[in-house]
């Protein structure tokens, strides 16, 4: 389950908690509201500007979605490729997860009666990292699934504690060393030693044949700054941030850290076609991303599920995604809806300015559109996704 999926379970079941208390305890259902009564955590501000709204049904341009984890029942899928037709996805990344050829192969059955409408990709199998003479066994499993037809490698993620094996989602998708604020989703507890970073020498066999095999990775690394920033009244992004807040533990690496161990991967291996998922979690320094982007020119960068970061910002934004629109992609990873897939359009497409979506985004700041003209658009919706694929299987 991703942090978006989560984040409206959770709103609901709050919801659902002080219903019942309120029930239990007699108290009426509605009660008065002033700033002295109703926590930080409630507050929903409404726009009152009487300004032009815009709802995009349909992406201007096709799309190939870079970033999704799929569904896992055959109706689900049918749904889906209903809604992919209705809001312009001509074609679908999902990252299964798996990281055995059995499991791959189960998995791919789902989506079989959809041909050229999903990328299935896979994962590592990590298991015995730790044990002497590991690495072919990974490897091997890594050319089996890419012969069943994986595509691709991720998400893979690495919160702190490194990649892990066995974890649901991806190698890693279980944020260890994730610490619990309110209502925090974070499994499994940091506990047993911690797997390898992007930049340890033993991943380097596998980066390598990603390469070889014409395999794109998509790396986690890290998680939105305000989650490591001191919970206090000066935290800008306090609402999230809190929910999937992070203490750095010993033995663990800190925001920076990660980022730069994830470079130094890329660097060391030149001819392996990385995809930062996120925007490498530097949403709050675009500058330094784009830095990144310009010493590394296997490195490239979704988008998803990072809109609600960036659209307090549209206008830094906007420039960032002119200069760099060849290098980023277009992703979703908040489930498929089409009020979910309208409001991503409307920030990529439109200029509408200063409108809320608690639906979607766990912040109190209002969102403003990008307006990104035609080009650009294009290029992010889906002629970036499909040149880095195509690149990285010719490489093959």
């Amino acid at each position: 389950m991703n942090r978006r999926h989560w984040m409206m379970l959770s709103g609901a079941a709050a919801a659902a908690g002080k219903a019942s208390a309120q029930a239990q305890q007699g108290s009426p259902a509605a009660v008065e509201e002033t700033p002295d009564k109703f926590l930080l955590n409630d507050y929903r501000p409404q726009s009152i500007y009487k300004i032009p709204t815009t709802e995009v049904l349909k992406a201007k341009y096709p799309i190939v979605d870079a970033h999704c984890h799929g569904v896992r029942a055959p109706r689900q899928v049918a749904d889906m490729v209903k809604l992919m037709d209705a809001v312009g996805v001509e074609r679908t990344v999902v990252f299964t997860g798996a990281s055995t050829p059995e499991k791959f192969t189960e998995i791919r059955q789902l989506y079989a009666a959809y041909p050229g409408r999903f990328d299935l990709w896979c994962s590592f199998d990590l298991t015995g990292v730790h044990e002497p003479g590991f690495g072919p066994g990974a490897v091997k499993a890594l050319e089996e699934c890419h012969r069943l037809g994986a595509l691709g490698v991720g998400e893979i993620s690495d919160k702190g504690r490194g990649f892990a094996s066995g974890a649901p989602g991806s190698a890693s998708a279980a944020p260890a060393g994730g610490y619990p604020g309110r209502g925090s989703a974070f499994f499994p507890p940091a506990t047993g030693p911690a797997g390898p970073h992007p930049d340890d020498p033993r991943m380097d066999a596998l980066w390598d044949r990603c390469s070889q095999l014409g395999m794109p990775v998509n790396v986690h690394v890290s998680d939105p700054i305000w989650s490591y920033q001191p919970m206090d009244r000066t935290n800008d992004g306090l609402m999230n941030g809190y929910t999937w807040m992070i203490k750095v533990t010993p033995g663990m690496l800190g925001h920076n850290e990660l980022i730069e161990s994830l470079e130094r991967a890329v660097a060391r291996h030149r001819q392996t076609t990385f995809i930062a998922c996120h925007l490498m979690n530097l949403d709050y320094d675009l500058a330094r991303l784009g830095q990144i982007l310009d010493r590394n020119p296997n490195l490239f960068a979704d988008i998803s599920a990072r809109f609600g970061e960036l659209a307090p910002i549209p206008r830094f934004v906007a420039r960032f995604l002119r200069k760099y629109q060849d290098r980023v992609l277009y992703g979703t990873d908040m489930g498929y809806s089409q009020r979910m897939f309208s409001v991503t359009f409307r920030i990529l497409e439109t200029a509408d300015e200063h409108f809320y979506n608690h639906e979607f985004f766990n912040y109190h700041w209002p969102l403003h559109g990008f307006g990104l003209p035609d080009g650009v658009l294009k290029k992010l919706y889906g002629d970036n996704a499909r040149a880095i694929f195509g690149r990285a299987q010719r490489g093959a």
